[in-house]
């Protein structure tokens, strides 16, 4: 019986002890962000707990209210540091609980921080694409006017279907592959329709998998290589690319010829954004799903971007 009264006892000290702590001292700290406050509260609640019940049990003890007897010598020292030790387990509990849970609860809004800036980031760069992808897609027109080859009208409806894709499809934040590459080449059709003195091939593998992906994110390769491909009749200007699939992955790869000293003759502002744009929003979307090489290769420049669609 003597194990079941000290037992009941010790266990009422550290929840009280517990609960003091967890639902009103820890909270006002993160409130007030005073810890010499909390300190002074803290010493000060320790020392009342354990007087307290070390001055119940000494009653209890001299009234014999409760049948504990002791089969070692006890005096009110002891006592005081024992119900004082019992108090300390209880602080550190609810301190340690609280501050578990607020970390865990701290974690959680962090994160749906993290979503929703990388939401917003994404929506930032998709906008950026638009104005950028226009632009381009209007010169393309203009070139086709100002010739007076081609017809028109149906260059004026293929820009029209990839603005469709782009306000209505895009809105997603993953679609279907086969969408994406019809986008890709009705634009690379578009874009060459303005480069006379360039050879342009893009073949694609179709695939019987219903992949998704993330929107326009090959795009910004092929309008760069549109851009900043040669044009020179002393050689041979060309752009092409492809895309294919092995097992869970797409394999984009575009390569086009290119006057090096030309291109780093411009400023840098000139350069483009695009290539930045979809670096970000790699890392945003896939992370470590993907892997991204691009540069200058035996005079031509080279993308290779293999991304992982499980």
């Amino acid at each position: 019986m003597n194990r079941i009264y000290f037992s009941a006892l010790d266990v009422s000290m550290i929840i009280l002890a517990f609960y003091i702590f967890y639902l009103y001292l820890m909270p006002d700290y993160f409130r007030r962000k005073s810890i010499w406050l909390f300190a002074m509260w803290s010493i000060a609640l320790i020392l009342a707990l354990s007087g307290i019940f070390s001055w119940m049990m000494l009653i209890f003890l001299q009234h014999n209210l409760v049948p504990i007897h002791f089969d070692f010598s006890w005096n009110y020292k002891d006592l005081q540091l024992n119900r004082l030790f019992i108090v300390l387990v209880g602080v550190l509990g609810g301190c340690s609980v609280k501050l578990a849970l607020d970390r865990l609860e701290a974690g959680k809004k962090l994160n749906v921080m993290e979503k929703e800036k990388s939401a917003a980031e994404l929506n930032y760069l998709k906008a950026q694409i638009n104005p950028h992808f226009l632009f381009n897609s209007l010169n393309s027109l203009y070139t086709q006017l100002e010739l007076g080859g081609g017809d028109a009208k149906a260059t004026l409806a293929s820009i029209a279907d990839l603005l469709r894709y782009q306000l209505y499809d895009c809105i997603a934040d993953f679609i279907a592959v086969e969408k994406e590459i019809a986008y890709l080449r009705n634009y690379f059709n578009l874009q060459s329709l303005r480069k006379d003195n360039c050879k342009t091939e893009m073949l694609v593998q179709e695939t019987k998998h219903n992949f998704l992906i993330a929107p326009l994110l090959p795009i910004p390769f092929i309008e760069n290589a549109f851009k900043y491909v040669s044009d020179s009749y002393n050689q041979e200007n060309f752009i092409k690319a492809s895309i294919t699939f092995k097992e869970d992955k797409l394999r984009f790869h575009c390569i086009n010829t290119m006057d090096v000293v030309e291109l780093n003759l411009l400023p840098a502002h000139d350069k483009g954004i695009g290539l930045v744009n979809v670096q970000k929003r790699l890392d945003l979307i896939y992370r470590n799903k993907y892997e991204l090489h691009a540069g200058i290769v035996n005079g031509k420049y080279e993308v290779l971007l293999t991304l992982d669609l499980t």
